[in-house]
């Protein structure tokens, strides 16, 4: 074919592929449910992917995907803040994933579980992907705080898998959306929920964790401990202000990512913006989150899994309001 004809076509082409319609979070909060799919049954528990498919997708053809996993100190938080998230990927043309993971328990549930079933929950999508519509070498995971650190060990090959899991699924991630996640619960408190048990049914008074093995436990759950080289593309970002998780542990994971040879995009929120500012109608305005929310569409589209600019807009009037800081 002539080349002049063939760059005309292919201008055709992209200029013909539907884009979805701008979405404000307003829309996105009040959107369809899920289709609801149990990934796995623990303890009798049942985890749920909550499942949202593009519909701008031709039959037969395999999409990205992306999995949201929650956060809340991996003792509590529900699906219920990324659920707009998940629409609006979907929206975007990826087939996204909310999911349910067990919640840690002194003396029952450890934040190994935790992990354990996040990557059950991947290897399930990617076992699956033909039914579910999407590219099993293309599957990103994305999380804030606790559930950042749970995407982290996704892309790192950090903590263990559960003994029901097929051995010849992989249980790492292609992409990672990291929103101010723990990466070393070596560090202050974090410690307490790597050990679990009475250290963290009685965080005020119970020694912090320090014998050689409670330290072993805990790097073995560090994402920043499990960096190599050959780990996903990256895109981390992290609040100047967070009280909550160290900005120090986001610049020691980007530093070590890149040193490894390893793709990270990292990105300061500056303006004051602290921990959780990804999540829709918590404690940021909705301008902030959907500024985190367009840099995930960009760095989705920079690796070739989405087209077009973002489309998610901030909402008129806002979709939540947000109570002035006490002076």
């Amino acid at each position: 074919m002539n080349p002049r004809v063939s760059t005309v076509l292919c201008a055709v082409l992209v200029a013909i592929v539907p884009t979805a319609p701008a979405a404000t979070l307003s829309e996105l909060m009040r959107g369809a449910p899920p289709e609801d799919i149990v990934y796995a049954e623990r303890a009798g528990e049942r985890l749920t992917l909550h499942t949202f498919r593009p519909t701008t997708a031709a039959h037969g053809e395999l999409r990205p995907a992306v999995i949201w996993i929650h956060g809340g100190a991996w003792v509590g938080g529900t699906t219920d803040g990324f659920m707009p998230l998940a629409r609006y990927f979907a929206a975007r043309g990826l087939v996204a994933f909310n999911i349910t993971y067990r919640l840690a328990k002194p003396g029952a549930v450890t934040v190994a579980d935790c992990v354990a079933d996040c990557r059950s929950a991947l290897r399930y999508v990617r076992a699956h992907a033909a039914a579910l519509g999407l590219d099993p070498a293309r599957i990103a995971v994305a999380g804030d705080s606790a559930g950042g650190h749970l995407a982290a060990t996704l892309g790192t090959d950090t903590g263990p898998s559960h003994p029901d899991d097929a051995p010849d699924v992989s249980g790492r991630a292609d992409a990672l959306l990291l929103f101010n996640p723990i990466v070393d619960m070596t560090e202050a408190d974090w410690i307490r929920y790597a050990v679990g048990g009475p250290a963290l049914a009685d965080k005020k008074n119970t020694p912090r964790p320090a014998a050689p093995e409670d330290i072993a436990l805990a790097r073995s759950l560090s994402p920043l401990f499990h960096v190599a080289p050959g780990q996903p593309p990256a895109l981390l970002m992290h609040g100047r202000a967070d009280r909550i998780v160290p900005l120090s542990q986001a610049e020691l994971f980007a530093d070590a990512y890149r040193v490894a040879g390893n793709r990270i995009d990292f990105t300061v929120v500056e303006g004051g913006v602290g921990h959780a500012f990804v999540i829709p109608g918590y404690k940021w305005p909705e301008s902030v989150v959907v500024e985190a929310v367009r840099a995930a569409d960009a760095f989705l589209a920079s690796l070739g899994w989405l087209s077009g600019e973002p489309t998610l807009t901030v909402s008129s009037p806002p979709a939540w309001s947000v109570p002035a800081p006490a002076r």
